[in-house]
């Protein structure tokens, strides 16, 4: 019997001791495969980081390496912040997630009366997904994109559907803005990023020097490399930028919950909403408070994507277990949900 244990023990050491190989195995082939400027990857097991890798160029015309610090935009991850911003506002007795958008935006049209918090937070307000007013290439302040909609009709009566909607992070951004008395990036500095111990997290610039920032690619239609349009526009909906070892830092926050209940946590990913997809098994996908919910081989799957031109991000949580796979690209065309599945592979 002791022969047995020290067996089994033997074989437990030997598959942890080959997992930084098997991640490496799987990354360098999709990196190659997908052809990518750059990837930057992190994973936690059972709540601690246990693997980090970057690979490829973060600037292709100066030939600078991705690193574990460079920094990103992250697209639509973003939403996961300022829903956090809003949950910790709500809990703080500042809002209601049950308030009406009326409440805030008092010039608002009759039909938007319906409208909460909440239904920006899920997508199911019914709101066109963009203002009519938003140009990628111009910065507008928030509540003139906003005011710009009040014309529109509702897409579907307010509760009853899910549709994906950017517009509704810019409310957010700007009741965030009203609630807190503070400009909206200055609020997420200081009581979400700062409290998280975010150091290279911030809002997107395109005037401001950014360290180790990379920039964003795609392939033309000769396969040449090309630098991707670079928006203008400050977009609450896809936000930030940031670097592997901050999102590291954000999944350890969450699952020790830092400046928020465990119960205030979890409210970001249950209940869900149906979406109406579904993943390739048939399985449903939901959506929490700015996250995706679903289930992967049978485990609690929170996750979401993020995608500006250029680049690409992905978010792999398994809250049941305290695992989670983060990967950034400045690669227009790149498929990071493929590479996160073939990691959660290993795992599950």
């Amino acid at each position: 019997m002791r022969s047995v244990f020290f067996l089994l023990f033997f074989i437990h050491l030997g598959f942890l001791f080959a997992q930084p190989a098997a991640y490496d195995t799987i990354i360098l082939r999709h990196f190659k495969e997908q052809n990518l400027a750059s990837l930057s990857v992190g994973l936690i097991e059972n709540g601690k980081i246990s693997y980090t890798k970057s690979l490829g160029m973060a600037n292709l015309e100066t030939l600078s390496p991705a690193t574990d610090t460079t920094v990103y935009k992250i697209g639509s991850l973003s939403k996961q912040f300022i829903a956090a911003a809003v949950v910790k506002l709500a809990w703080e007795g500042k809002l209601s997630l049950t308030d009406p958008v009326n409440k805030f935006f008092p010039d608002a049209p009759g039909h938007w009366k319906a409208i909460t918090v909440t239904h920006l937070l899920n997508h199911t307000s019914g709101l066109r997904r963009e203002s009519p007013a938003f140009d990628a290439m111009e910065n507008k302040a928030d509540l003139d994109l906003i005011r710009a909609s009040y014309g529109d009709t509702l897409v579907f009566e307010t509760g009853t559907r899910w549709q994906y909607c950017n517009l509704g992070y810019f409310m957010l951004a700007e009741i965030v803005r009203q609630v807190s008395g503070q400009a909206f990036s200055t609020y997420m500095e200081q009581q979400i990023f700062q409290s998280a111990g975010l150091l290279k997290t911030r809002t997107t610039t395109v005037s401001e020097l950014v360290p180790a920032r990379a920039d964003g690619y795609w392939l033309g239609v000769t396969k040449q490399w090309l630098n991707s349009p670079n928006y203008i526009a400050l977009r609450p909906s896809g936000a930030f930028l940031s670097t592997i070892p901050d999102l590291l830092k954000w999944e350890l926050a969450i699952q020790q919950n830092q400046f928020l209940s465990k119960e205030a946590w979890s409210m970001l990913w249950r209940p869900g909403t149906p979406t109406g997809n579904k993943q390739t098994d048939g399985t449903g996908i939901d959506y929490g408070l700015g996250w995706n919910v679903s289930r992967f081989k049978n485990h609690l799957w929170v996750y979401h994507g993020g995608s500006l031109p250029g680049f690409r991000a992905i978010y792999y949580r398994f809250p049941e277990e305290n695992n989670a796979i983060l990967i950034l690209s400045n690669t227009d065309h790149a498929n990071l949900g493929r590479l996160a599945n073939d990691l959660a592979e290993l795992w599950y």
